[in-house]
């Protein structure tokens, strides 16, 4: 699984089927290249079909794309046959694209999405913004399993490694931390890992292999992040939610600097798990990086961890959605 969204939609499937409670599974996009895409559509309205009749509920979790146009035919199917209808939007940036839609997709949104029986928010900022929609509303924040303890930090010692975990991308603030890189202490880490998403960065680290360490695998993601003392994420996308990366980092006890974006200050205290950061400025993140220490970090360390086990541990959140979905019964 990559990419935050795919890895909490497999970790809530895995979720349901532990509880017994999935009746089935349908995959939005199967094919995902070429002329096939065009068949993407038959192919879930085929599959989708034949499982509706023997579930109680249907939950369709989707990003921007499925909350256009899939969100209104699923919620008319669910209406037609008598069941409940949920749906939960990927990321944090629902009511920025959504207000884009012209006047009769605003009115179909209205109609569908917002009159289901019950809507996942991933942010607080979101359940804020739709209080007054009159939807059925719930927080659904991004969750993690509980890592295994040997991987836990555990007062090994700072040794100043900081990692940068995901899609390498301008909006991710590569650029920003690339710089940071050349300006800090040689006793000073940064690694990068994650996917190349644009050209550019092929060239930069096919020329200097100091700092790019390849692609991880899921099964190597919380070991490789064990192996480091803080996260550095400081992004700008516009599409930027409750990254996952920085609930695992959490998971582990590792704090993080990222920035004053988003929904991002909803999940990193400032001070408290990590440090946060104005969105493109690099002396800010220069600093940021310098501040942690051997006589602050385990403060720092100990806080994110502890954010964690209360509100982002998969069993305690994934439990409150399971609870919910009993009670639309």
């Amino acid at each position: 699984m990559i990419g935050g969204a795919t890895i909490s939609f497999g970790h809530l499937v895995d979720f349901f089927k532990k509880e017994e409670v999935l009746h089935g599974v349908v995959d939005t996009q199967p094919f995902t290249e070429g002329w096939l895409k065009k068949l993407n559509v038959l192919q879930v309205m085929i599959k989708f079909l034949r499982h509706l009749p023997g579930a109680d509920l249907v939950m369709l979790n989707s990003s921007r794309g499925g909350t256009r146009y899939l969100a209104p035919i699923v919620f008319g199917l669910s209406r037609l046959c008598g069941k409940s209808f949920v749906f939960r939007p990927f990321g944090g940036n629902l009511k920025d694209y959504t207000a884009d839609y012209g006047k009769f997709q605003q009115w179909i949104f209205r109609h569908t999405v917002l009159q289901g029986d019950l809507l996942f928010l991933q942010t607080r900022a979101l359940l804020e913004h739709y209080a007054t929609s009159g939807a059925n509303l719930a927080y659904l924040p991004t969750s993690r399993k509980e890592p295994l303890p040997a991987l836990i930090r555990h007062q090994r010692p700072f040794q100043k490694r900081f990692i940068f975990l995901g899609h390498l991308k301008a909006e991710k603030g590569v650029d920003e931390l690339l710089a940071v890189a050349e300006m800090i202490p040689e006793d000073y880490t940064i690694h990068f890992y994650g996917s190349l998403a644009e050209e550019k960065y092929r060239e930069i680290f096919r020329e200097d292999t100091r700092y790019y360490q390849g692609f991880l695998s899921p099964d190597d993601l919380l070991p490789t992040l064990s192996r480091y003392d803080v996260l550095v994420l400081p992004t700008y996308y516009e599409g930027e939610g409750y990254p996952g990366v920085i609930i695992e980092a959490f998971s582990l006890g590792l704090p993080v600097i990222s920035t004053q974006w988003k929904a991002i200050p909803e999940i990193v205290r400032n001070n408290e798990t990590g440090l946060l950061i104005t969105p493109g400025s690099t002396e800010e993140l220069k600093k940021a990086i310098l501040s942690f220490q051997e006589d602050n970090y385990w403060t720092f360390s100990a806080n994110a961890r502890n954010c964690f086990q209360e509100k982002f541990e998969e069993e305690l959140v994934l439990g409150k959605v399971l609870s919910n979905l009993i009670n639309l019964q």
